[in-house]
């Protein structure tokens, strides 16, 4: 994750303490309400399968004028979503976090519907390799709606050359990196997967 990335991650844990936790909080219940308001925009890393992990933001316009967002940080190569954030806010905080996202690494438009397929295709991979999506997933989801993921033509395709590629988080400890390798040997097979990691 980059430094901008890291910089926003920081400022949307800030905005989830200020609102609410999304576990049962006033956030979650904002977030389900928002599902039927229009959709604002939603935007993905434009080389997102090129460099295998990216902020994906899914926002919705709300009657009093301020902006629900979901962020999900999905690893396409294998992990799915690492992190997930919601938070709501005016439209100058949301243009303010965008712009910083967009800095690290471009944003660009895509169809709600290939968003959605985007996310939760990398969600089903990464369960297939036995990870679970971050515990604030299923709350962010909630964004969605009834934006129909099956309404999307694309077809998006995971790992990397045919098989996952592991790469290591700034905050994955040496015993996360060996929990990581061990699954991925077990799911499938030794020789099987590429990884990318720091000296263990």
């Amino acid at each position: 994750m980059s430094r901008h990335e890291r910089r926003y991650q920081k400022y949307l844990d800030r905005k989830r303490q200020k609102h609410g936790s999304t576990e049962g909080g006033a956030t979650a219940a904002q977030i389900a309400a928002a599902a039927s308001s229009p959709i604002h925009e939603t935007v993905i890393p434009p080389n997102l399968f090129e460099m295998g992990m990216g902020n994906l933001l899914f926002s919705r316009l709300l009657p009093d004028g301020r902006i629900a967002m979901a962020a999900f940080l999905l690893d396409v190569f294998c992990l799915g979503v690492k992190d997930a954030t919601v938070a709501v806010m005016s439209k100058e905080e949301y243009a303010m976090g965008r712009n910083s996202v967009s800095a690290a690494m471009g944003l660009e438009p895509i169809e709600p519907t290939s968003f959605r397929k985007l996310v939760e295709g990398g969600v089903a991979y990464a369960q297939d390799l036995g990870f679970s999506p971050h515990a604030d997933y299923a709350v962010a989801r909630q964004i969605f709606g009834d934006v129909r993921a099956a309404d999307c033509p694309t077809r998006f395709t995971y790992g990397k050359d045919g098989k996952p590629f592991y790469i290591q988080g700034p905050n994955e400890t040496a015993a996360d990196v060996e929990a990581t390798l061990d699954q991925l040997e077990r799911r499938v097979g030794a020789g099987n997967f590429d990884y990318l990691v720091l000296e263990m």
